[in-house]
């Protein structure tokens, strides 16, 4: 009786493996609620009348609302001026830093379920050692990134959580990265619903400092970023001469 020959199944192509759907799904996630926040996103008007300072579960509802609205990428300035307007400086401050975090906790566990395994499996070159170089630096890279104008903070939840960079070390730089310009932020909000131009004219002081600061270190950073090493080229062997007598 004569044997069914089987024949070996074609490997997968790459672009249609699970890791590369998945990594697909978060692109298209990410840029689409990045055109959405652009086109109709809200503005300082309609966030300042989404809730009442003075309803019983406004903290919380300025809480979630932020850590929603940071998952979406509005920018987190935005919802620190509308804390401080809202709320007061320090209780304003306070409620987006913590709202701000759960965002990008979440945005972070999104980005390493859809995006960590084709990162893992196809990352090469250069942005391979740009990887390898934010893990190992963890908090500071984290702190860094937070503190560049250039990097949205938004995308870059999803971004650090394609990489190695475990939670903990996230959530600390995440916290230590914003907490600036969101009391800076938050200041001014409070200085300008309280009308006091003193106030306005030193918050805006800070935050261009700090602007400016980011700005130096986006170009510190960008010159200190790691580089491809190759290997030296040797001299080919020529063939030994013949030995003459």
């Amino acid at each position: 009786m004569r044997s069914e020959l089987t024949t070996p199944k074609s490997p997968q192509p790459w672009w249609r493996t699970g890791a590369a759907l998945r990594f697909g799904a978060l692109a298209l996630l990410v840029a689409t609620m990045f055109v959405v926040m652009i086109v109709v996103g809200p503005d300082r008007a309609s966030l300042s009348h989404a809730v009442s300072p003075d309803h019983p579960f406004a903290p919380v509802l300025a809480v979630f609302g932020t850590a929603l609205l940071t998952t979406a990428l509005l920018p987190r300035t935005l919802l620190s001026a509308v804390g401080g307007l809202l709320f007061g400086f320090s209780s304003g401050a306070m409620y987006i830093l913590v709202g701000v975090t759960l965002g990008a906790i979440l945005a972070h566990t999104v980005g390493r379920y859809l995006g960590r395994e084709f990162m893992a499996r196809h990352l090469r070159g250069r942005l391979l050692l740009i990887e390898q170089a934010v893990a190992k630096r963890g908090i500071l890279a984290v702190v860094i990134s937070r503190m560049i104008p250039l990097v949205p903070f938004g995308v870059s939840n999803y971004l650090f959580g394609t990489t190695r960079v475990r939670l903990l070390p996230f959530i600390s730089g995440t916290i230590l990265g914003a907490m600036p310009a969101t009391l800076a932020y938050a200041a001014l909000g409070s200085a300008t619903a309280r009308g006091d131009a003193a106030g306005m004219s030193i918050a805006g002081v800070v935050i261009l400092t700090l602007g400016i600061g980011g700005s130096i270190g986006s170009l510190l950073v960008w010159r200190r970023r790691p580089r491809k090493h190759h290997a030296p080229k040797t001299a080919p062997i020529s063939p030994a001469a013949p030995a003459t007598a």
